[in-house]
This record gives C-alpha cells, sequence and structure tokens, in this order.
C-alpha cells in the first residue's frame, strides 16, 4: 500500500503501455532471463527551494532563467520546507545527474499536490493545471515517470508545485533510470500486492457465499466486507493499477472508498459478536464512520472540497476509534471463541500498521513504505482458516441449492424473455418519442422566432410532415378571412381526401384517422383555430406493429399541445409588441417606438451618407377645442388628424403619436423641401377639413409645424428634435396655421422661413 498524501491527474499520460511490452516486462519479472541492469541514480541530495510562484515570460518561468543563488535555500529532499507560513505555491530545483542512458525518465513517488517540471526554461511535463493565479485542483496521488531529453545530464532541472493540503512537495522515491527498467521495478513492486488483492477477493467471495447458509449471516457478510476492503486498498496501493488504467483521482476515490470502510466492517463484526452488550454503542461508530464515507465520497464532487482534505480528519476518526473498539472487545478476550480471537490478533496487527501509514503519510515519522498489504494477507489468511472450519456446514445446502437451481434458472429465462419482448417494445416506443421531441423541438424554436401567427402557422404547414412521417396524414389551415379549412400539405397516404372542409364537418376515409385541432389563445379573445392535423394509425406498417394507436394518440396529443402552447406564446409576443409600440388612440406609433427608428434610422443614414428630414406638428387650440366640444370630440379629431398624416405622407415614413395633440413625422432619405411639401400639404388639408361627432360640426380646425432636416451623418436624434420642435415653437409664436422650416445643411435657405 502506498503512502497516500502524495502527489496530483496529469495533462500528459507517459506511463501507458502496449500490451506487446506489459507482456514482455512480465515475462522479465516471472522469468528474469533477460535482466535489465541499467543504472539507477536517487536525486536525494543538491535540493534546493523556493516559497512564493515565478513570475513568466510568454511561457518561460523567468526563476529558470535566472541563478539568483541568494534567492534560493538549501534543503535534503523537496518536501514540507521551513516557513510555510500558509503558502501555497513552491519551487524546487536540482540537477539532472550525470550518467549513460538509452531512454531516461525521471521516476517520483508521489507529489502534493500538481506539478510542472522545467528544463532549459521548457516545461517538459506538467500534471494538473494551474490557473492564471498558480492554482489548481486535486485530481489524484499517482507516480509520475517524466521522459528526459538525451542532454539534460548535468543541467538545472525545476519543479513548480501547487498544494493547499498539509504537505507540499514531492514524496518517497525521486531518481533517474531507463523506461524498461522503471516498468520491470514496478511490477515486480506489484506482485505481491496484485496477489494479495486476488487472495482477499476470494476470500470475500467465499464469506458471501457462505452467508447465503449460515446461521452467522452478519458475522460472515461482515468479513467480506472487509476482505473487499482490503482487497481494494491493496490493489490501489500497488503502482502497477496506473499501467492497467491510468484515472488517478478514480483510483483514489476507490482507495478512500475501502480504507473509509474499514471501520465500518469492523464496527458490524465485532457487533455481531458482542452485540448483546455493546450493540448501541457498535451501532454509533459503524454510522459515524459510514456517515463520514458518504460525505467524504460526495462533498468532493460537488467542489466543496477535494478528496484530499478528507483524509486528514479521517485519520483522526481511525486513530481514535479503532484501537478504542478493539479495547473495548479484548476485555472479554477470555469468553471470545477460538475463531473470534484469531480474527481479532490479525485485526489488531493491520491496525497498527495502518496507525503506522498515518504516521508516515503526516510525517511523524520518515517516510518510508509500511507492508500494509501483510497485514492484509494475513487478515486473509486468517479469514481462510476461519472459512475451511465453516465449510463442512455449506455442504449439504450446496446440495440443496443444486438440486433447485435448473428449475429455478428455466422459470427465470421464462421471465427475462418475456422482459426482453416488453422492453423492446419500450424501446422501440422510446426511440421513436425521441426522435421526435427531438424535431418537435426545432420546429417550436423556429416558430417562436416567427414575427407574428400567420408566419407561424404558415411555417408549421411546410414542416409539419417532417414531424409526423411515417404516420400518414393532412394538415388543413383556415385562410385569413375564410372559414374554410384548405388543405396545405398531406404525405405517406393513398386515402381520398377532400381539399377544402369546414372544421366541423369533417368527412374522415375511416375510423382510424384521428383528428386533431391547432388552435392559440390570444390576449382578451377566445380561443381561435387556425388549423386541422389529420393523422391514420390503422396503416399496416412494421411501426405501428411496434407501437399501439394508443401510445402514437398519447404521443401526437402532447405534440399538439405544445405546438398550441407556442402558438399562443407567439400570439401574446405579438400583441405586447403591438401594445409596447402602439398608441391605442390613433393607431400610430408610440413615442417609445420614436426613440428607437430615429436612432436606427439616422445610423442607417449615417451608412449611406443620405440626409433625413423629421416635421413635428401640433393641432392649434386643442384645449379650447376639448373644453368646447369634450374630450370625447377632441378624441374623434386626434384620429382624423392621424388618418390624414398617414395620407399626406409615405408609406416608409414613421409617423408618431408624440403626445397629446403632437406628432412627429421622421422621413428617410428626405430632403428639407420635399419634407415642407409634404408639411404644407398636410396643412391645407387639415384646414380644409370638416369633422362631425354626435351631430355636432367641428370646423375650423388648425396644425401648425416645424420641420427640420440634415445630413444623418451630421445630426443626432435630439438635434433633430430640437429644431423641429423651435421651427414649431415659431410657428405657434407667429400666428398658427402654418409650416416653419429650420435651417439645415441639406439645403441653403434663411434660418426661419414661413411657409
Amino acid at each position: 500500500m502506498t503512502v497516500r498524501t502524495h502527489s496530483a491527474a496529469p495533462a500528459y499520460r507517459p506511463v501507458l503501455i502496449q500490451p506487446w511490452q506489459l507482456l514482455t516486462l512480465l515475462f522479465l519479472v516471472v522469468f528474469t532471463a533477460l535482466p535489465l541492469n541499467a543504472a539507477t541514480v536517487t536525486l536525494d541530495q543538491h535540493w534546493e527551494y523556493r516559497w512564493g510562484d515565478s513570475p513568466f515570460s510568454g511561457n518561460t518561468p523567468e526563476w529558470t532563467l535566472q541563478d539568483e543563488p541568494d534567492a534560493w535555500q538549501p534543503i535534503d529532499f523537496p518536501s514540507n520546507p521551513p516557513g510555510r507560513n500558509g503558502q501555497e505555491n513552491i519551487w524546487y530545483r536540482t540537477l539532472v545527474p550525470q550518467g549513460h542512458w538509452h531512454d531516461p525518465v525521471l521516476y517520483i513517488f508521489s507529489v502534493d499536490l500538481i506539478v510542472e517540471t522545467y528544463l532549459d526554461g521548457q516545461r517538459i511535463y506538467q500534471y494538473g493545471h494551474f490557473d492564471s493565479n498558480g492554482r489548481g485542483q486535486f485530481e489524484g496521488w499517482p507516480w509520475h515517470m517524466i521522459q528526459l531529453p538525451p542532454d539534460a545530464a548535468g543541467k538545472p532541472i525545476y519543479f513548480r508545485i501547487f498544494s493547499n493540503y498539509t504537505d507540499i512537495g514531492l514524496w518517497g522515491e525521486v531518481k533517474v533510470t531507463e523506461r524498461m527498467t522503471l516498468y520491470q521495478q514496478v511490477l515486480e513492486d506489484s506482485i505481491d500486492s496484485l496477489t494479495i488483492t486476488a487472495f482477499s477477493l476470494v476470500i470475500a467471495l467465499l464469506c458471501l457465499l457462505f452467508a447465503l447458509f449460515n446461521t452467522e449471516r452478519n458475522s460472515l457478510l461482515a468479513l467480506a466486507l472487509f476482505s473487499l476492503s482490503h482487497a481494494g486498498l491493496a490493489l490501489t496501493g500497488s503502482q502497477a493499477k496506473q499501467l492497467l488504467m491510468h484515472h488517478p483521482l478514480l483510483w483514489d476515490y476507490i482507495e478512500a472508498g475501502c480504507y473509509y470502510v474499514l471501520p465500518i466492517a469492523l464496527a458490524l463484526l465485532l457487533r455481531s459478536w458482542y452485540g448483546a452488550r455493546y450493540r448501541r454503542l457498535f451501532n454509533s461508530f459503524a454510522l459515524l464512520f459510514g456517515a463520514y464515507l458518504v460525505g467524504a465520497l460526495i462533498l468532493p464532487l460537488t467542489g466543496l472540497t477535494s478528496l484530499a482534505h478528507t483524509y486528514p480528519p479521517f485519520d483522526l476518526m481511525f486513530a481514535i476509534g479503532v484501537p478504542t473498539m478493539l479495547i473495548i472487545v479484548a476485555r472479554h478476550w477470555r469468553s471470545a471463541s477460538h475463531d473470534q480471537r484469531l480474527l481479532l490478533l490479525a485485526t489488531a496487527l493491520l491496525t497498527v500498521l495502518l496507525l503506522l501509514d498515518m504516521a508516515v503519510a503526516h510525517g511523524l515519522l520518515p517516510w518510508s513504505k509500511v507492508p500494509v498489504d501483510w497485514g492484509s494477507l494475513i487478515f486473509s489468511l486468517a479469514i481462510v482458516a476461519l472459512s475451511l472450519s465453516h465449510f463442512s456446514h455449506t455442504r449439504k445446502a450446496l446440495a440443496e441449492l443444486n438440486a433447485t437451481l435448473e428449475s429455478r434458472v428455466a422459470e427465470r429465462t421464462h421471465e427475462l424473455e418475456q422482459m426482453a419482448r416488453q422492453d423492446a417494445k419500450h424501446l422501440k416506443a422510446l426511440e421513436f418519442g425521441n426522435s421526435k421531441r427531438g424535431i418537435l423541438d426545432e420546429l417550436v424554436v423556429e416558430m417562436e422566432s416567427l414575427a407574428d401567427i400567420n408566419q407561424a402557422t404558415d411555417y408549421l404547414s411546410t414542416q409539419i410532415h417532417t414531424l409526423c412521417s411515417p404516420v400518414p396524414g393532412a394538415f388543413y389551415s383556415l385562410a385569413s378571412g375564410s372559414s374554410q379549412l384548405q388543405q396545405r400539405n398531406h404525405w405517406d397516404t393513398t386515402a381520398s381526401l377532400a381539399t377544402n372542409l369546414q372544421p366541423d364537418a369533417l368527412q374522415l376515409p375511416h375510423d382510424d384517422w384521428h383528428v386533431f385541432n391547432i388552435h392559440y389563445d390570444a390576449p382578451g379573445l377566445a380561443r381561435t383555430q387556425v388549423a386541422t392535423l389529420l393523422l391514420d394509425f390503422g396503416t399496416d406498417s412494421t411501426l405501428f406493429d411496434e407501437l399501439s394507436p394508443f401510445t402514437l394518440q398519447t404521443l401526437f396529443t402532447r405534440a399538439i399541445e405544445r405546438i398550441n402552447l407556442t402558438l399562443s406564446k407567439v400570439a401574446l409576443q405579438q400583441a405586447l409588441s403591438r401594445f409596447s409600440y402602439e398608441d391605442a388612440l390613433t393607431g400610430l406609433h408610440n413615442r417609445r417606438y420614436l426613440d428607437e427608428m430615429l436612432d436606427r434610422e439616422i445610423a442607417r443614414g449615417q451608412r449611406s451618407g443620405a440626409s433625413i428630414a423629421l416635421v413635428m406638428c401640433d393641432i392649434d387650440y386643442f384645449k379650447k377645442l376639448n373644453d368646447r366640444y369634450g374630450h370625447a370630440a377632441g378624441d374623434r379629431v386626434l384620429q382624423v388628424v392621424a388618418q390624414q398624416i398617414r395620407a399626406a405622407f409615405r408609406s416608409s415614413d414613421i409617423i408618431c403619436r408624440y403626445g397629446g395633440e403632437e406628432f412627429v413625422i421622421v422621413m428617410p432619405e428626405s430632403q428639407l423641401d420635399d419634407a415642407r411639401a409634404r408639411a404644407e400639404q398636410l396643412r391645407i388639408d387639415i384646414a380644409a377639413s370638416h369633422i362631425t361627432f354626435d351631430d355636432i360640426n367641428i370646423s375650423n380646425i388648425t396644425l401648425s409645424a416645424g420641420v427640420s432636416a440634415r445630413y444623418a451623418d451630421d445630426t443626432t436624434a435630439d438635434i433633430l428634435l430640437r429644431t423641429a420642435d423651435k421651427a414649431l415653437y415659431q410657428a405657434k409664436n407667429s400666428g398658427r396655421n402654418r409650416v416653419i422650416t429650420a435651417d439645415s445643411p441639406t439645403q441653403a435657405q434663411p434660418t426661419i422661413k414661413q411657409a
């Protein structure tokens, strides 16, 4: 088992080898016919460290380019230097030793937590990802193999480290050797752990099997859990795991889970032996460690902490809780059975080894490989001895099981075949539904992007067949102003269908046709039908063998409900848009619309170099008209004036009710003369108009107007409005019922001119 407190997930995957290489190395390990005697040099001296993080010039750390001997401090081994004081970044450096290697690599047993390696100012290795602040996330504790350039000997090599863990730096062995020599060493060192893993798994399976036919079921299940956790610890402690699957963080999660399960299994085992006396106590221990197990594995996945930070609290709990449980049961040594004594001794030995491993992991003892695997092996052997004693009790149960196994297998096979047929139909329905949901999503998104309900309905009529096919059908829509359904689309059908139908008089070819009404709910109006969809669920095809008519009807009913909801949303957006930019009384655009469009037209004119004109007009003596005839009559006058303004100006002009009795007309690409002429014609038309309201003849209505025009690249919305308003004010002061133009760069004329 490796010391767990050291290291991090590489950006590169340098330790993966090909299957043929792995077989070759296994052959060398087992038979040692061709030993690899390449020199190995351990880097255990001439180390220096420096707290903080180097500034960078491009991708090159400046500390690797400057010797600065006074800034670096000597250290025996690059781990946990003095004076940390909460710092999370550190650099180490040493010299690559001299040697003759064909394929040199630098081996590091472990790192806390992530590292970058630099040689000649170039990054040659990266494990984890450093952000702009020199920080990173914990990504596991693997061993590291760093490829060295052929000319690396004698050169300084730098290590950039980040760790927010209790430890910081490199751990265990740091050495230079040949790649194949390192692989051989890794496999040789892992044989014991892999053997113990396999042995522990066999023991766990035997315990589970015996538990099926034994009255001591709880005890055997606890032993099985104990053995499984031992197998996991042995496997994750083996360096060969990195050659089998290079996912360091996943291996660390497996190791943490197995490690955190150990006290739970022990508490359950002791409860099965001493439940009459200490059931509540051992239940409390099991719940405590179980809660920690769940939290320690889930919280790192949420980003609230890292897996590395879950070890120190657990180690403290383990160091207190497990010896406490063993001391409690040791008081009953004399009354314990032979099996219990054997397991207690094996558990005590394993606990001592785990506590020594903790001490090494937290720097309380010098670094060394604690033989935790051997403790697991001894525990497994103890379980083997106990299992053999229980074997005779299981033989009879196994014979009975064998007698009934065939009949139960036959029954189960029949059940599985039925389930498989049902699952196949269900899978077909899910695949069909998922494909149609994807098409429906695209259809709804496109409909929601359209401006009004008619455009959405037209688009639906052209695309509905992609949603419904291969179900035959036809689509009918109500044309604007018509009460008849007109056929817009049909597909995959040979049935005789009418091209024009009354909504309440649909004639269907046969009973398998289903009708779906497409409608929307508009604000302030009753439900409005816009189309009808006809689908045939009776066609003989492979699809309908797998999907029942009920399933199809349910699927398409939900699809039409969503389409109806989308149409209602488009209608609502259309209504809101109209209400937002339209004056309710006159039907003209409002001031909000003017503010947006005037800036847009000026920007468009600036791109084309065109001029823009603006007319601001006001009904004369409108307050007196309201006082004399009433506000209802005044509203009628505003409506008539709005109609005459529409008639006097172009369809491309922007006509807005500016406020009260004021109106503003924006004339893109227009000169001052054209704007003044149209305003003058409007003034004449208004003066000649006669408006009747409630049999009252309202006459003598006049209008004053101010006109301004400028080149778009020489004006702003505020300038146009102010100059037109100033001209309007002049028209009012000059006696009303007239058009005044303001001076404009688009026309050479007097500053204020009366029409």
